[in-house]
C-alpha cells in the first residue's frame, strides 16, 4: 500500500517553507537576473525567461512580496530581500545537486539531465538533498576506486536494458532478474 502524502500538490514542505515550484522557479530567475552583469530583474525580463505572460509575473511577484522575499516598486526591478536571496540560492543548490547526480551517478543522458532535474528537484525534502549532496561528496573524496563502481553501474545499466545479467554479478551469485 502506498503511503499518502498529505502535502498539497501544489505546496510541499521544503527547504523554502510552503512555496509552490512555481514560485520557487521565480525565486531562481529573480536571482539569476540580479546576478546577471547586464541585467536586471524586471518584470518584463522575468516573463522572457520563464517564458510566461507578465500579468502572471506581476501576480507571482505580489505573492513574494507578501511573504517577504521580494521587494518591488511599480516599473522597477525586483529585487530579493535577504531571506528571498537565501531562499533562492538553496533553491540553485538543490537544482546543481540534483543535476550532478542525476550526470554522475545515474548516467542520465546530458540533454536531458536539466529537464529531468528541474522535475525532481521542487519534491526533494531538505533530508533527502543534504543525503545526496553527502553521497556526491563521498564518491569525489572517497579513497577507494569508486569510479570503478560508477563504471561498472554503467555497464549493468547496459546489460539490463538489453535483456542480459550483468557477468560479474552472476558470477558473485547477486545478479538480479532483469
Amino acid at each position: 500500500m502506498k503511503p499518502k502524502d498529505l502535502r498539497s500538490d501544489k505546496t510541499k514542505r521544503t527547504e523554502t517553507g510552503r512555496l509552490s515550484p512555481s514560485l520557487e522557479m521565480y525565486l531562481k530567475t529573480i536571482a539569476s537576473l540580479e546576478d546577471d552583469p547586464a541585467g536586471g530583474a524586471r518584470v518584463k525580463a522575468i516573463s522572457k525567461a520563464l517564458g510566461v505572460r507578465m500579468p502572471s509575473v506581476t501576480e507571482a511577484i505580489l505573492s513574494l512580496k507578501e511573504k517577504g522575499l521580494v521587494e518591488h516598486s511599480a516599473y522597477g526591478d525586483v529585487k530579493l530581500s535577504a531571506k528571498g536571496r537565501a531562499i533562492a540560492d538553496h533553491l540553485r543548490e538543490r537544482y546543481t545537486v540534483t543535476e550532478t547526480f542525476l550526470s554522475e551517478v545515474l548516467g542520465v543522458d546530458k540533454k536531458m539531465t536539466p529537464i529531468e532535474a528541474c522535475r525532481i528537484e521542487h519534491d526533494l525534502e531538505v533530508d533527502t538533498v543534504r543525503r545526496l549532496k553527502a553521497l556526491l561528496d563521498f564518491l569525489k573524496r572517497c579513497p577507494m576506486d569508486v569510479d570503478d563502481v560508477l563504471q561498472h553501474f554503467q555497464q549493468f545499466l547496459k546489460w539490463r536494458e538489453a535483456g542480459q545479467k550483468c557477468p560479474y554479478c552472476e558470477r558473485a551469485g547477486n545478479c538480479p532478474e532483469t
